[in-house]
């Protein structure tokens, strides 16, 4: 079997994923992308989870065939090849996303066949933010998908989302306590890792803040938490420019678990956002920030 029967087959093993005018593109596409800055799927990936912005990306090339009429054939026919090649990689970087710490999106995929739809079902909507012809005649197109909102990834897991517990109670007092409008968990130098669905903990084990006493709908259009790395970043959010508000509670996270994915912090320290949310009730708009 020649190279380009063998590609034509591999593109028909993802039909049912794509729509029926990328399924009929030519199929002579390359698999192996190398993206920069990527997040927890390795170094040689196909695409990323781009926390900052809040989607995943994907890149797909496209190698026009040796025999064509003319340029413009050749580069229709090349731009249909990264199309869905881009697709393809899309669908592999979306299973890679964690959901909680030891749980990707493919995982749920295996454990429901509602999950496997949607998800399938995403790729349709993806969207190409940007596309080239490169200097050896291939062609490169870069697509993504949102991790939260609407037809996002949240959203196509959100079945799998625990329903809302009651928080834990807390002892302290409550009524002199001013008004706090989130919180931000100091975890820098600590090796924090991003997922979807992160907790925080205290040294009891106590899980004071996580998806289990959160609305989905409220999870599935704003997300958990916000991650901040860059010292401008950390500056805004000091600066009361985030989500945890302009007087949040800061704490310093002493401790991290479940394979460096979730923040522990000090009883005392969980006591206090405890009761400040039983004020400001943050946790229900999931005021909450990471630092890494």
């Amino acid at each position: 079997m020649g190279k380009i029967g063998f590609k034509l087959i591999l593109a028909c093993t993802i039909a049912s994923l794509l729509p029926a005018t990328i399924v009929a593109a030519e199929a002579n596409v390359t698999t192996t992308i190398n993206l920069a800055g990527s997040s927890a799927i390795g170094a040689e990936v196909s695409g990323v989870t781009n926390w900052n912005k809040g989607v995943v990306q994907a890149i797909g090339i496209g190698v026009p065939p040796t025999q064509v009429t003319s340029l413009a054939q050749a580069n229709s026919l090349a731009r249909r090849a990264a199309v869905v090649d881009a697709y393809r990689n899309l669908l592999e970087a979306i299973g890679q996303v964690r959901v909680e710490a030891t749980t990707t999106v493919k995982n749920l995929e295996v454990e429901s066949d509602s999950v496997k739809t949607k998800v399938s079902g995403l790729i349709q909507g993806a969207h190409i933010v940007n596309e080239q012809r490169m200097p050896d005649g291939s062609y490169q197109v870069t697509m993504e998908m949102n991790l939260f909102g609407p037809n996002s990834v949240a959203e196509a897991i959100a079945d799998k989302i625990k329903p809302s517990d009651p928080l834990p109670e807390t002892n302290v007092v409550t009524q002199t306590m001013q008004v706090y409008t989130g919180i931000v968990v100091d975890a820098q130098g600590l090796g924090l890792e991003r997922i979807m669905s992160p907790r925080i903990y205290d040294t009891t084990g106590r899980i004071i803040y996580g998806n289990r006493y959160i609305d989905v709908e409220t999870i599935v259009n704003r997300g958990m938490v916000d991650y901040t790395q860059s010292a401008e970043m950390i500056d805004a959010v000091h600066f009361g420019h985030s989500r945890a508000g302009m007087n949040p509670i800061v704490v310093k996270a002493i401790a991290l678990k479940d394979f460096n994915a979730n923040v522990v912090i000090s009883k005392g320290d969980a006591d206090m956002i405890l009761a400040a949310n039983a004020q400001g009730n943050f946790f229900a708009h999931t005021a909450v920030v990471f630092e890494q």
